[in-house]
C-alpha cells in the first residue's frame, strides 16, 4: 500500500493531479484497506448433510476474500448440486451477502433428513 501512496504523491508533485484529487485517492485507498481488513478471518461456509449423517458430506470453508473471486466460477456447480436435491437458491443473494462482509446465515434448507447450510462467519 505504501507504494500506491507514493505513486499518488508523485502524481501530485508532478502536478498531474490536484491536492483535492490526491486526498480523494488517499482516502479511497484507506477505505479499501479497511474493507480488506474486515474480511480477514471471515469465511464463507458451505455444508451439506445427507439423511442420517452426523458429519457433513460436503464441508467447504472459503476465506471471504477468495469467495468474492471464486463465486462466478463455482456458482454453476453449487446451483446444480442444490438443484439435484430439489433446492432452488438465488445465487444473487449469496453474492450480495459476500459483498456485505457481514456474518449471516444465507441458506438453511432442510428436506427430510438432508440439509444444506451456507453462511458467513
Amino acid at each position: 500500500m505504501n507504494e500506491e501512496k507514493l505513486r499518488i504523491l508523485k502524481l501530485l508533485e508532478q502536478k498531474k493531479i490536484s491536492s483535492a484529487e490526491a486526498m480523494d485517492l488517499l482516502e479511497a485507498l484507506g477505505r479499501g484497506s479497511r474493507a480488506a481488513g474486515e474480511d480477514r478471518g471471515r469465511v464463507l461456509r458451505i455444508r451439506v448433510y445427507e439423511e442420517g449423517g452426523e458429519e457433513p458430506k460436503v464441508n467447504i470453508h472459503i476465506p471471504l476474500s477468495w469467495a468474492k473471486f471464486m463465486a462466478p466460477f463455482i456458482e454453476g456447480k453449487i446451483k446444480a448440486k442444490l438443484a439435484d436435491k430439489g433446492c432452488v437458491v438465488d445465487m444473487g443473494k449469496i453474492q450480495e451477502a459476500i459483498e456485505a462482509h457481514e456474518p449471516m446465515r444465507i441458506v438453511d434448507v432442510r428436506d427430510g433428513g438432508d440439509r444444506v447450510e451456507i453462511y458467513i462467519e
